[in-house]
This record gives structure tokens, C-alpha cells and sequence, in this order.
């Protein structure tokens, strides 16, 4: 009796995975087209390893993306999307190596290595409490974004609460904003809390829910919940396992194991 009520409370998850991933697909699907199908897409990050360890389902959902609207090719137009990322992650003295890392990972999401540009200046360093100025940022980035029509990164609360990471967020808000308009779509990653932070895909149901049920038609209008299949997560986790070697602590297989940003991205628009 004991046995298949666990066999219950493990399957109904993963069967509500599924409907989510395969039922409700089509509706996000669409969505995605409307906002990125043949459109200049800058993803701005902090370090190496945020692109795989956060944004991973955004990621693949650009490449199937792409694979369907360039007559099945497996690599992103090369104008199509770029990886920003303002640090070399040198924290522990290995920036040259994490540069490399981040280039090998983007690979796994069909991002050829010209699309990745990293930054290395005195004024963006990787340090977790520390907030960036935004006008740095703008000075390292705004060159990089002037045929940019889409950007995606961090919301304010930065998944982690990483101050490099709430930096990205309020160099959106202040420098891609002239005069309270928006001069191109602003994607952010909704942070959550940290008990939805850990159970991976059990939050697809409620964050599914949530995004289109219980927010108004508005809020509903500028939300897209992207969710990553078995293969899809396999990607990812190859992304972190193969490419990010210098990072594999034994605390970064329970992320692997247990985000929820590994198989579920909720973006909302600035």
C-alpha cells in the first residue's frame, strides 16, 4: 500500500510534465515565434555557466526554434543569437579557462563561438555581492546590442540573488529604456523561492498554472513558460557536465539533479 502511494505521488508529476510539455506546448510555441522567429536575440549573463545552469530550456527552445524555421538546420543563424556575458568568471583564477568552457557549452545549443563574446574589464569583476555599475555595463554591452531586437536575461531578484546578476537586471531597466519606452523586448527569468527552486520538475505544473490561469490577460499576454523535455534536459546537463568541467563541485550535481531551472524557464517581459 505504502509502495503505490509513492508510485502515485512520483507519477502524477511526471504526468503532468508531459501534458505540459506535449498538450499545452503548442500555445507557448506560438508565442515564441510571435516574439523571436527571425529576430536578433542578445542573451546577456554574468559568468560562464549561468547559460547552462539557468537558462538552459530557453536555450533549447531557441534551437528547435531555429532548427524549424531554417529548413531543419541543427545550428542558430549566426545574426540570430548571441551570448553577452560580462565576466570571465575569475573568482578562482580561471577565467581563461571558464572563457573556453562557456564557448564549448554554447555549442551544445547550436551557438558557434563568434556568437560568444566575453568581457574581461577591472569595472565587472566576478564577485557575489558586489552590484555593477550600470553605466560599465552599458559601455561594455550598448555597442553589442544596436541591431538587437530582443534581450533576455535576469529579473531583479537574479534566481540566486547574485549581485552580478541583479546588476544585468538594472542595467536593463535603466539603459534599454529611453523616456519610460522600451526600445526592444526585454526578456527576465522570474526568480523564485527557494523551496520552488528545488524540486525540479515538480514546480511545472504549478508554474504552468500560475503563468496562465491565475494572471490576468495582460500579464498572460507578456509571459512565456518554456519547459525542456528528457533530451532536452540531457542537453543541458551535458552542457554543465562536458563543457563546464573547471565547475563540477559535488553541489553543482544536486543542482543538476534538483533546479527547477533546469527543465522550466518562465520569462516575462520587461
Amino acid at each position: 500500500m505504502r509502495l503505490r502511494k509513492i508510485i502515485i505521488i512520483v507519477l502524477i508529476p511526471v504526468f503532468a510534465w508531459l501534458i505540459t510539455k506535449y498538450v499545452l506546448r503548442p500555445p507557448n510555441a506560438r508565442t515564441l515565434s510571435s516574439h523571436f522567429a527571425h529576430k536578433r536575440i542578445a542573451m546577456i549573463i554574468a559568468h560562464p555557466d549561468d547559460e547552462a545552469m539557468f537558462f538552459g530550456p530557453t536555450l533549447n527552445a531557441l534551437r528547435q526554434l531555429a532548427i524549424q524555421t531554417n529548413l531543419g538546420s541543427l545550428a542558430l543563424p549566426e545574426t540570430n543569437l548571441r551570448i553577452l556575458c560580462l565576466s570571465t568568471g575569475n573568482a578562482d583564477s580561471l577565467g581563461e579557462i571558464r572563457s573556453g568552457e562557456l564557448r564549448s557549452s554554447a555549442a551544445h545549443f547550436g551557438i558557434p563561438p563568434s556568437n560568444v563574446i566575453i568581457f574581461d574589464d577591472p569595472r565587472v569583476q566576478d564577485q557575489m555581492g558586489v552590484k555593477w555599475p550600470t553605466d560599465a555595463i552599458a559601455s561594455l554591452v550598448g555597442p553589442h546590442l544596436t541591431d538587437v531586437e530582443v534581450v533576455i536575461t535576469f529579473d531583479n531578484g537574479g534566481v540566486s540573488g547574485h549581485g552580478n546578476h541583479i546588476s544585468l537586471n538594472n542595467f536593463a531597466r535603466e539603459y534599454l529604456t529611453r523616456q519610460g519606452e522600451i526600445q526592444r523586448e526585454v526578456w527576465m527569468l522570474k526568480s523564485t523561492s527557494i523551496l520552488r527552486k528545488y524540486v525540479s520538475f515538480l514546480d511545472i505544473p504549478y508554474t504552468y498554472v500560475s503563468n496562465h490561469f491565475f494572471a490576468s490577460n495582460s500579464n498572460t499576454e507578456r509571459s512565456l513558460v518554456l519547459v525542456s523535455d528528457v533530451r532536452e534536459y540531457g542537453n543541458t546537463r551535458d552542457a554543465m557536465t562536458q563543457a563546464h568541467k573547471s565547475q563540477m563541485r559535488w553541489f553543482r550535481w544536486g543542482w543538476i539533479s534538483l533546479s527547477r531551472y533546469m527543465v522550466v524557464n518562465d520569462l516575462h517581459l520587461l
